[in-house]
């Protein structure tokens, strides 16, 4: 009985090789196939061919190994797009804090008046209008004061930032 597992276990060994092309990796499912079919040797024993028994157990064995592998990399992949998400919110927000800072620094040094007209407009998102009413100028110097302060903020910011501080001033504006 012990030879015939010996030349089993050879066999099973070689069978295993050719499907997952590692020495250490075919070892360790051939152990685990010969432990298990001395565990159910008696019913093993019993059948007409047995040897078919066995390496079933090895195939099977062998697509669970590459069932659990696709399962660790799909794994492996969800976890690297979450980081990766992470990352960029991490790094979107130290953009926008830079962005904030670099803005209220370029505002504080525009004329008082561009200062007011800009804020309402950004900030209170009050039309040219509404501006213009609030501090008792022409529409048309409001609209003035917010282009004239808009142009020292294109020139003053980095473009990668100023796409940003554009984008969301645009769409109060129009």
């Amino acid at each position: 009985m012990e030879n015939r597992m010996k030349i089993l276990r050879n066999k099973v060994y070689f069978f295993i090789l050719k499907l997952v092309k590692d020495t250490s990796l075919a070892e360790d499912i051939t152990q685990d196939i010969i432990l298990k079919a001395w565990e159910r040797k008696d019913k093993i024993l019993g059948m007409e061919n047995s040897d078919f028994y066995v390496f079933k157990m090895a195939k099977n064995a062998v697509m669970d190994h590459f069932k659990k592998l696709a399962k660790e990399k799909t794994l492996q992949e969800a976890v690297w797009m979450h980081m990766e998400k992470s990352e960029n919110k991490t790094e979107s927000h130290i953009y926008e804090r830079e962005t904030i800072h670099r803005l209220d620094l370029i505002i504080k040094e525009l004329p008082q008046r561009q200062q007011e007209v800009f804020n309402l407009h950004h900030s209170e998102e009050l039309s040219l209008l509404e501006i213009a009413q609030e501090l008792n100028i022409a529409p048309n110097t409001a609209k003035n004061h917010l282009f004239r302060a808009l142009k020292v903020i294109r020139s003053q910011m980095k473009p990668e930032l100023l796409t940003v501080i554009i984008g969301s001033i645009s769409q109060l504006i129009f």
